[in-house]
């Protein structure tokens, strides 16, 4: 696989784990319900999707379903199928919304580690019911048939090879060109100094790598061993002496891409041709005759614009009165209990609000993987969702985006050093990538607390933009306590 198709892969996992997290953040950041369950509505949205959409009367499949809503509406009208499995999507958010109501009602009334031991066992029993009951959804054999929206259309191209390369190469340098702008207002504030430690630690570390991977047990190892515990000790001298670590990690992060998927390939015999493949990542030259847009890289453009939707949604539920009631319940629920607030049903509207968007992120895992079984949806997808907002930032949206790239790409990323050691090691190395997650997670609360990017700022409107009334009410507000200032 090119680096170019691994990278799709992995961004398109970012982003369906970065609609898991975006539910979680609203229970748990934004609210304070800690719900070690959520991988249950991530389960029931990718079921009930997968059987609203799937044909009747699939061969091997005896459970619940076949509804076929994409072939219904597909015979209707132009781009049916698509509206049809959008239905599906929307069925299996209101699905597991109606799932956490029915939890919640009953749960909602305990606190901290009570409720996350009954969401925790809530899940494990769903997982148990699809899983041996056979008649509900095929149980322990899973469902196969998945319908792959639009898939029929790719790949998808503009005619000629130039013509594809040139429209869709472009749109990729430009993405990589706002990428790069957006790391640059991140990197700013860095001072020179801690800025040339992290550029030593990223060179010590790929040399640490490469010697490991390219040398012998005699010289490889201890000229590697030797990198990496330079690369360990610059980069510890870095963050002590830095007032921006935030924009020194983004550094090195930057850094470190650069020479994984631009440099390595050329210098490991790729050449140009490697280079222009990993720059233009949005055009497929094997797509077709003539290139184009595959329906990989299509799935990751259909993820990417769910997920923003659904951030465009948070953002504005937490931002809005609604949103300043729920932070409020998280604080202290006391206090808008005094103001007369129903906690208790801002609270299950929350659970139900965070397990619809887990329904749609488990309906586009399904896609992406064409088939589902209970065992793939373990508790442990909740504790890396939670691993995932706690490094980004609890109660930041942006955060949870953050931390999840930041969890996957360490998890799926390291799996390329499978192949430069021995096949034996390939344990070690697996539990060794949840270590440098470990490890990670406890660097990033030592120097950041509240996660990389800490709580979110919030849109407050002031009496004077709310109308002609607001001035002097805020003037008068002012008088009361004591400033005549315009301060």
């Amino acid at each position: 696989m090119a680096l170019a198709d691994f990278v799709v892969t992995l961004l398109t996992f970012v982003t369906v784990y970065s609609l898991f997290g975006l539910g979680l953040n609203v229970k748990y950041g934004f609210t304070g319900l800690v719900d070690f369950g959520h991988v249950a509505y991530f389960m029931i949205g990718a079921y009930v999707t997968v059987i609203l959409s799937m044909p009747p009367d699939v061969a091997g499949y005896a459970g619940v379903g076949g509804f076929g809503l994409p072939a219904a509406l597909g015979g209707l009208f132009p781009g049916g199928g698509f509206v049809g499995w959008l239905l599906a999507v929307a069925g299996g958010m209101v699905a597991a919304a109606v799932v956490s109501l029915l939890v919640g009602v009953p749960a909602i009334r305990l606190r901290e580690d009570y409720l996350a031991i009954t969401a925790l066992g809530v899940a494990t029993i769903i997982n148990r019911v699809f899983e041996n009951e056979e008649w509900l959804f095929n149980g322990p054999f899973g469902v196969s048939s998945v319908y792959k929206p639009l898939a029929g259309v790719f790949p998808l191209g503009l005619g000629s090879f130039t013509l594809n390369m040139v429209v869709l190469g472009g749109l990729s340098v430009l993405v990589f060109l706002y990428a790069g702008y957006r790391a640059a207002l991140v990197v700013r504030p860095a001072e020179p100094g801690p800025a040339a430690g992290v550029t030593a630690t990223v060179l010590l570390l790929a040399a640490g790598v490469a010697a490991l991977a390219a040398g012998t047990a005699v010289a490889g190892v201890p000229v590697g061993a030797l990198a990496l515990v330079g690369a360990a000790s610059v980069g510890y001298w870095t963050m002590a002496r830095t007032a921006a670590p935030g924009a020194v990690v983004t550094l090195g992060v930057v850094e470190l891409f650069v020479l994984w998927y631009f440099v390595q390939p050329f210098l490991a015999g790729g050449g140009v041709v490697e280079l222009q493949t990993n720059v233009m990542w949005l055009f497929d030259p094997t797509a077709g005759p003539n290139g184009g847009l595959d329906y990989d890289r299509f799935l990751f453009v259909l993820s990417a614009a769910m997920l923003a939707v659904a951030y465009w949604w948070v953002e504005r539920t937490v931002n809005s009165p609604y949103g300043r009631i729920l932070r409020a319940v998280r604080d202290d629920e006391d206090v808008p209990k005094a103001l007369g607030k129903r906690t208790n049903r801002f609270k299950v509207q929350s659970l139900m609000f965070g397990s619809g968007l887990a329904g749609a992120a488990g309906a586009l895992w399904a896609v992406q993987l064409g088939f589902i079984s209970p065992e793939q949806f373990a508790s442990t997808l909740t504790f890396f969702a939670f691993t995932a907002v706690i490094i980004g930032g609890t109660a930041n949206n942006k955060g949870v985006v953050l931390g999840t790239a930041v969890f996957w790409s360490i998890n799926s990323g390291t799996r390329f050093l499978n192949d430069y050691f021995p096949s034996e090691y390939s344990v070690q190395l697996a539990a060794s990538r949840l270590i440098l997650i470990g490890v990670l997670l406890i660097v990033i609360l030592y120097y950041r607390p509240m996660g990389i990017l800490g709580e979110q700022d919030y849109e407050v409107r002031l009496p004077e933009d709310e109308g002609t009334d607001g001035p002097r009410a805020l003037d008068a507000l002012r008088d009361a306590v004591g400033g005549g200032g315009d301060d």
